[in-house]
């Protein structure tokens, strides 16, 4: 499972698809660029991540460790990053992290129209088409998804015209399978390089101040080895 630039066609994200398809891995190597911000800087912002409310909520707006977002409890995200003292890329990263939610969110349901992920995507934007792909893809196959993806490596760029920034980060993917919703039955590959993505969005602010930050635009590098290898 992966995203892709936006000027792939969908029948290249339908084909990308058979990442997630095939178990961890599957699919050809190669980089896709998505269109970066002009101006968006190279330094990172962090600060050392409080611990989590007990009561699940969020700490506090821009909070990308907690979610309303529920997933099955056979699929787990780990977000092996740290929250940015800059409030607004804290709430750019928090997008971020539930444009991921949302997505595993939808395959599990198998509803590509799924409003989750609808409520996590600029409308009519790349980002959004992708992903509607690849949930319709799978969800024809009737797969779902089960296990864990792991999120590491983030990166949040300048804020620009107060309303963009670039999000990137690396997944690792050995973990993570597709699953015959009918039957259960967990399609697994062996572990390669592949199991390495590398994203890049570009998450837009709303100009609603009570919506979340949603992704605009995305694209990945498949079997990132050189970006994401620990």
């Amino acid at each position: 499972m992966h995203l892709t630039r936006p000027a792939v066609s969908l029948a290249a994200a339908t084909a990308a698809a058979a990442l997630l398809l095939a178990g961890c891995g599957g699919g050809e190597d190669g980089d896709s660029k998505s269109d970066k911000i002009e101006g968006a800087d190279s330094s990172k912002d962090k600060s050392p991540s409080p611990e989590k409310s007990s009561d699940g909520a969020k700490d506090a707006p821009g909070d990308f460790r907690t979610s309303d977002i529920k997933l099955p409890d056979d699929v787990k995200l780990v977000f092996d990053w740290e929250q940015p003292s800059n409030p607004e890329k804290a709430a750019a990263l928090d997008g971020a992290a539930d444009f991921m939610r949302a997505q595993m969110h939808a395959m599990a349901k198998q509803d590509p129209k799924d409003p989750v992920l609808a409520n996590k995507t600029v409308p009519l934007q790349s980002a959004q088409e992708y992903v509607t792909s690849l949930v319709g893809s799978t969800s024809k196959k009737g797969y779902s998804v089960t296990g864990k993806e792991r999120y590491y490596k983030e990166h949040v760029g300048d804020v620009i015209d107060g309303k963009l920034a670039e999000v990137t980060y690396c997944a690792d993917q050995a973990e993570i399978f597709s699953k015959d919703a009918n039957s259960g039955k967990v399609i697994r590959n062996p572990t390669s390089d592949k199991r390495y993505l590398y994203f890049e969005l570009v998450m837009q602010k709303s100009s609603k101040t009570e919506e979340p930050w949603k992704a605009r635009t995305a694209s990945v590098t498949e079997a990132a080895v050189k970006q994401c290898a620990e």
